[in-house]
């Protein structure tokens, strides 16, 4: 009858704590900074309006358009890029709707603007 041993104590506590060293250092992520979101900006045109704050030295930007005309045209905010991109969000459909909006400008570029457009819907 042959004894087999399945680990060494020894190697299995290190291995062990070698883990939960190792673990928690690259497991863990630390919480992103707070937003800095201190001046307002709003924009209107005759399908609704938007408005909300310019947030981490203009690479972001928050805040929520609103639909105000039952005329088949739903607004979008675009953001308008230091390097003449744009990004544009999510659209409000339909008279009284509203839709929380949040923009990133690329690595590298800032919104200079933000402008009211809108889609047939």
């Amino acid at each position: 009858m042959s004894k087999r041993r399945l680990a060494v104590p020894g190697a299995a506590v290190a291995a062990l704590t070698l883990a939960a060293l190792i673990l928690p250092a690259t497991g863990a992520h630390a919480a992103p900074p707070a937003d800095s979101c201190t001046q307002n900006w709003s924009v209107s045109s005759g399908e609704g309006y938007a408005n909300g704050k310019w947030c981490n030295n203009n690479t972001k930007v928050v805040g929520t358009v609103h639909d105000t005309k039952a005329d088949g045209r739903c607004p979008y905010v675009r953001g308008n890029l230091s390097n003449g991109g744009r990004v544009d969000s999510d659209w409000a459909g339909g008279k009284g709707k509203s839709r929380a909006i949040t923009l990133y400008a690329p690595s590298g570029t800032r919104f200079t603007s933000v402008t009211m457009r809108y889609i047939g819907c």
